[in-house]
Formats: structure tokens, sequence, C-alpha cells
């Protein structure tokens, strides 16, 4: 095995001589293969030089014209878009995210929600949070002294699902129709106006403060469930649940039950859900008015 090793590097070193001696002589390096024949190692290297001068030729800096057929500049202007809508609020765009669901936690004093052209907010606004990811907008917002305006899109017909919650003494109010799959609506210690709520659910709570709105269709066309610890909640101008200081009254309404026929309707396309918890107030209309079954089945626990 020695000997073997001791043979294959004396060959190795011959190799090497003679490969030295004759570039020295004026030789070649015939040691690339391409286009079907062997070729000196310098063309090689030549020909290797000259496409990469030729690529090179092709390279556009920032500064340099862009003649070629690749469009980059969508880049450029993304980039740019995105920085614009992150420089005052880190507010989304809708071009961009294409928000679908929206939370909303308002404080302070006085807000209002309206439609526009994109996500914006008005001054006088304190953004403690706001983040926009996977279609949803999540935001917490303090109004100082003038009253804030919250613009949603207008291009977004209808949201799949929106949640606001004006805590402590924040008031709400919403003078345009506001469409989604889902809302939740609640005021701790405020007031909440809303001229008009499109959505398949609907969920209304206040505390101590004041909620009222406007329902697209017939009272007959919700499952309405109310509830209270105190204060009234009101459909139509009748009081569904109400209880005094003694806790006299009625505490739960459900207009799923039939008395006619002893059991719950489950026809009912649409669900409202309202909660008093404390001596607040929630009033809703309908755009037509309820037959007197849908006000006067009561359960009263």
């Amino acid at each position: 095995m020695k000997k073997l090793i001791i043979a294959c590097a004396a060959v190795l070193v011959l190799g090497l001589g003679l490969t030295t001696v004759g570039h020295v002589l004026g030789g070649q390096f015939y040691s690339v293969y391409y286009d079907g024949a062997l070729h000196p190692f310098s063309d090689a290297a030549q020909n290797f030089s000259d496409k990469f001068v030729n690529i090179s030729d092709h390279i556009v800096t920032a500064d340099e014209d862009d003649d070629s057929d690749f469009d980059t500049d969508w880049v450029q202007d993304y980039l740019d878009t995105r920085k614009a809508s992150m420089k005052d609020y880190n507010l989304p765009m809708q071009a961009l995210d294409h928000i679908t669901d929206i939370e909303l936690t308002l404080k302070g004093s006085n807000f209002s929600l309206a439609s526009g052209g994109d996500f914006s907010l008005t001054d006088g606004v304190t953004v403690t949070e706001s983040t926009f990811r996977n279609g949803k907008w999540t935001a917490e917002l303090w109004a100082n002294d003038d009253e804030v305006s919250i613009i949603l899109p207008n291009s977004v017909q209808r949201w799949n699902d929106i949640k606001i919650s004006c805590r402590q003494s924040a008031s709400l109010s919403i003078p345009d129709v506001l469409r989604a799959d889902d809302l939740t609506l609640s005021t701790e210690n405020g007031t909440l106006t809303a001229k008009e709520l499109s959505a398949e659910d609907i969920e209304l709570y206040t505390n101590n403060g004041t909620l009222s709105a406007l329902l697209p269709e017939a009272a007959d066309r919700y499952h309405v469930q109310a509830r209270t610890n105190g204060g009234p909640v009101s459909l139509n101008g009748a009081v569904l649940v109400q209880l005094d200081e003694a806790g006299n009254g009625t505490a739960q309404y459900d207009n799923s039950y039939d008395p006619e026929t002893n059991s719950y309707r489950v026809d009912r396309p649409y669900t409202a859900e309202f909660t008093v918890s404390g001596a607040g107030r929630i009033s809703v209309l309908t755009q037509v008015t309820p037959t007197g079954a849908d006000t006067a089945n009561r359960t009263v626990t």
C-alpha cells in the first residue's frame, strides 16, 4: 500500500512538472470542454469575461433609465404608499391590506364613524394601539377635547365583522348606514347613536349609558333577545325588559317563543341581542312596526 501511494504521488508530481514546462514553452491549458471540443483555459476565461460584461450591461441602477421590458416601478410605488400610510397613525390602506374585520376600543370624549375614501382619523386623537393583519384592523383610540372622526372606506359595501367598544364615558355617533355580517356595539357610560345597523347578527350592550339604533328590517324578522339588570330595553317604543330597585319587573325577553304552538320559532333570518347590565337604556326602532305578538311574548325571571 505504501509503494502504491508513493507511485501515485510521483505520477502527480511528474504531471504537474510537465504541464508547467509546457506552458513556459508556449503551450496552452486544454482543460475546459464546451461546444464539442477542448479549449485552452485562457480562451474559456476570456469567454466567461465577455459574457459577464454582457450581463452587466443589462443591469440598470436606480439612477439610470430602464429600457428593458421589465416593469419594476410598482415595487417602489408599493413601498412609497405603505410608507405614507404608516406616517401618521399606522393606519391600514384598503387597496393594500384588504381589511374585512374591524375591532375598535374608544376612550376619552366624543367620536363619530363615517364613510370616506380610505381609512383616516381627524386631529385630536391619540392612537395607543393600531395593528392590521390577516384582514383585521384592531385599534385603541383616545379622543381628547374635540370630536374625532373615524373614516372607513366606502369601497367596502359590507364588512365581515365589526366590534366597537366605547369605554368609560366615551360616546359615538354613526351618521351613515353601517353594514356587516356581524355587528357588536357597546358603551359603558356614554351615548351611542346609530342611524341604521344592517347585519345578520347584532349585539348591543350598555352599562349605565344610552344606546339607540335603527334596524332596517321588520321586527318579526329578528330573533330578539333582551336582558337587563335594571334599565329598560325598548323596541319600537314598547318596553321589553326592565327592573325596578326592588328587582320587580321583566328581566329577560325572547320573541322566538310562540305561545300558540308552545314552541320556539327558528325561521327568523336575523338575530338581535340587547343587554343592559346597569341603569342604562337601549332603544331600538325598526323600519316596520311589529305586531302585538312580537312585543308581548316575554319570559320573566
